[in-house]
């Protein structure tokens, strides 16, 4: 069977992107109520075609949207997919029917990666959503948080070569694995599915691939044993670019400086979907996404581990990929803390000379 990601009508595209939104009251500088399940949506279809992100009309979980007619392209089938079909779903925090507890020493990793041998096809589903996805669940986790999601069409070369990587670097716990029949013993395919190494000696690694349709992107990853601050002295210099970073931000406030002495990574602490005719907004403490923008050039990454001290040691990864439709609306929704009438740059000068200030604390929560 032909694997693909797919868009809001099940059409094939190259990529897309979710951004969900977290479940909001109304009445709250100017908000829209939201479920939780609602969503913003952009496509390579959209891209190409020199359109705008938008609200979609669907939400997650009612089998009309582009996460949905995905997966379902996939595991619509479960358990009794092709003998050439497989799979890899990970995330470190387990669905509940997993029924297993969660390693921290695993990476903070969460994503799906299909494949099927007989056409030469897979996508790879990287997101920040724990406990998802659990084939044939009822109901989707919690709607409390915002949430990103990034699919990617590719070929099943190219899902090896994420695999290898993510064997050393990444750290994925897996569950429910499915090996496609024909694999060697030794594919990376079917190496992720028994173990990974987190005694791994300590390293980053940055790999340059592109989708079946020539979207180049870079997988830029870290292990538990790299012990570093993973947005600061990683992606910042890998991309060379000052970054304005979205995650899950608990516990003692990582430094500003990159290992580099020269890029600077500052945290977003709300998001506003105003500039883009959208009535929802929310402070950084409501999104669990994980993405960052570079300041000048059109760099966007989606990812799935945060910018916290304690995630220093656990393995994880973003996409980097250039789009500047994506990176202008990316930019335009996103802002940094700073007082009224403050330009962008001041906010940043304001931000770095707060967090220098701040003392540290206890490591806080840890959820994912």
């Amino acid at each position: 069977m032909q694997i693909s990601a797919l868009n809001e009508i099940g059409q094939p595209v190259d990529w897309w992107f979710i951004y969900k939104v977290p479940k909001l009251g109304s009445g709250i500088s100017g908000n829209e109520s939201a479920t939780g399940y609602e969503y913003v949506y952009y496509d390579s279809e959209i891209d190409g075609a020199k359109g705008e992100i938008k609200r979609s009309p669907n939400v997650l979980g009612d089998g009309k949207g582009a996460l949905d007619r995905t997966l379902a392209s996939v595991f619509g089938k479960y358990p009794n997919a092709d003998d050439s079909t497989g799979w890899i779903l990970y995330n470190d925090e387990y669905p509940d029917g997993v029924g297993k507890g969660d390693l921290s020493t695993y990476g903070h990793t969460k994503g799906v990666l299909c494949y099927d041998i007989a056409s030469d096809t897979a996508f790879w589903l990287l997101h920040s959503w724990p406990k998802f996805v659990e084939p044939g669940a009822k109901q989707d986790p919690t709607p409390m948080y915002g949430q990103t999601y990034l699919c990617l069409s590719l070929d099943v070369d190219t899902a090896r070569k994420l695999a290898s990587q993510m064997m050393t670097h990444q750290e994925p716990q897996v569950y429910y694995p499915r090996i496609a029949q024909g694999l060697a013993a030794g594919d990376p395919l079917v190496g992720l599915t028994n173990s990974v190494n987190v005694n791994a000696p300590a390293d980053s690694n940055v790999i340059d691939l592109a989708t079946r349709g020539n979207l180049p992107f870079k997988v830029i990853a870290k292990n538990r044993n790299w012990n570093q601050d993973f947005w600061n002295d990683l992606v910042g210099p890998t991309l060379q670019e000052d970054m304005d970073v979205e995650s899950w931000i608990r516990g003692a406030i990582p430094p500003i400086a990159d290992s580099d002495g020269i890029h600077k990574t500052f945290d977003i602490k709300y998001i506003t979907m105003g500039p883009l005719g959208i009535h929802w907004a929310w402070p950084e403490s409501q999104d669990h996404a994980k993405w960052g923008i570079t300041k000048k050039s059109d760099w966007v990454c989606v990812g799935d581990i945060n910018r916290m001290i304690s995630q220093r040691k656990r393995g994880g990864c973003t996409i980097a990929f250039q789009n500047e439709t994506l990176w202008n609306a990316l930019t335009r929704t996103s802002l940094v803390l700073a007082p009224p009438g403050h330009s962008r740059t001041q906010a940043h000068d304001v931000i770095d000379k707060a967090k220098r200030s701040v003392p540290a604390h206890g490591s806080g929560g840890q959820m994912g």
